[in-house]
């Protein structure tokens, strides 16, 4: 891991811990949201600093990151599988195949890429808000917490936070 890797890891690990603290408080959807899509765009931001060249400045990287992960060299294969705690490359293979539409609609949420729609940060529509993040029950927050494969999705960004010097 290089110097620039880690920092973005040190800034997601920190929003992750704000994500944690707000959803053990039983904080506003939104907000919750808004820290966990900062936590993947981080993540994968950091591990793209790998080639040591800054990853464009914009919020469309963890289906990317998510993709890298899964095409990576056959000598980084067992780091990756053991630092997200999946039994084989395969079985990683095919969940972030599974796993590409929630991940979508958590990268979506970013106000730039809602197009001009529900997102955890500002009342939409930009030119005549009716509605506010805060009172808003987001379609991928239930995803998340009512679904096996949204639990799934949660532990794994965890693992991915923790182990990020494992496989950047």
């Amino acid at each position: 891991m290089n110097e620039f890797q880690n920092l973005w890891w040190q800034q997601a690990k920190s929003d992750y811990d704000i994500f944690e603290l707000l959803k053990s408080q039983d904080k506003a959807q939104c907000h919750q949201l808004h820290y966990l899509q900062m936590v993947t765009e981080k993540l994968a931001k950091g591990y793209f600093w790998r080639s040591g060249t800054p990853p464009p400045q914009r919020h469309v990287a963890f289906i990317k990151f998510l993709r890298a992960l899964g095409g990576v060299q056959q000598s980084q294969r067992s780091q990756v599988i053991k630092a997200l705690n999946f039994t084989n490359f395969e079985g990683l293979q095919d969940w972030i195949r599974r796993i590409d539409p929630l991940a979508y609609s958590l990268e979506h949420l970013a106000p730039a890429l809602s197009n001009d729609g529900p997102n955890p940060e500002y009342p939409w529509p930009h030119h005549s808000p009716t509605n506010t993040p805060v009172t808003e029950k987001f379609q991928v927050w239930q995803q998340l917490i009512d679904t096996g494969q949204g639990r799934k999705f949660l532990k794994t960004i965890k693992l991915a936070v923790d182990n990020f010097p494992v496989y950047a």
